[in-house]
């Protein structure tokens, strides 16, 4: 399965690709036990904040990614993804404090889309999957999209 991320600024590539590293390096503090915070998930995470980070230093002031990934490991991907979110829109909640930057909306929004979109794509039970996440996925009814 193709997955394409952006054209969206690399700005808000970065300021979110920098949080999102931040993120990872705290999961265990931020919830112990979870089961998104083992050392596979966590490579996972830091493999692609890794692509995307070198996306960001060649580009020329937009962000594009692209990558061709078996759909059941997509699958896997983001639903370690989504519990990630789940987990810091929780601890938002109970903060009452945003923790991802604003500026990175534009590609946190992309990347849901782009990702979500690609799986609706791939056939009848990625679809399934995709829209069953993309109904409660923290931050996707953020105002730009």
């Amino acid at each position: 399965m193709r997955v394409v991320i952006g054209p969206v600024s690399a700005d808000s590539a970065a300021a979110w690709i920098g949080f999102a590293r931040e993120v990872v390096a705290d999961l265990d503090a931020l919830a112990p036990g979870e089961c998104f915070s083992t050392p596979e998930v966590r490579g996972i995470f830091d493999r692609y904040l890794g692509e995307w980070a070198a996306a960001v230093a060649r580009s020329d002031g937009k962000f594009v990614w692209e990558s061709d990934i078996p759909a059941e490991q997509v699958e896997y991907h983001v639903h370690a993804f989504h519990q990630a979110a789940a987990m810091l829109a929780r601890h938002e909640e109970q903060t009452g404090e945003r923790q991802s930057p604003a500026e990175g909306d534009e590609f946190y929004l992309a990347l849901l889309t782009s990702v979500l979109g690609a799986l609706e794509a791939e056939g009848p039970s990625s679809a399934a999957f995709a829209q069953h996440l993309g109904q409660f996925w923290p931050g996707r009814d953020l105002s730009l999209l």
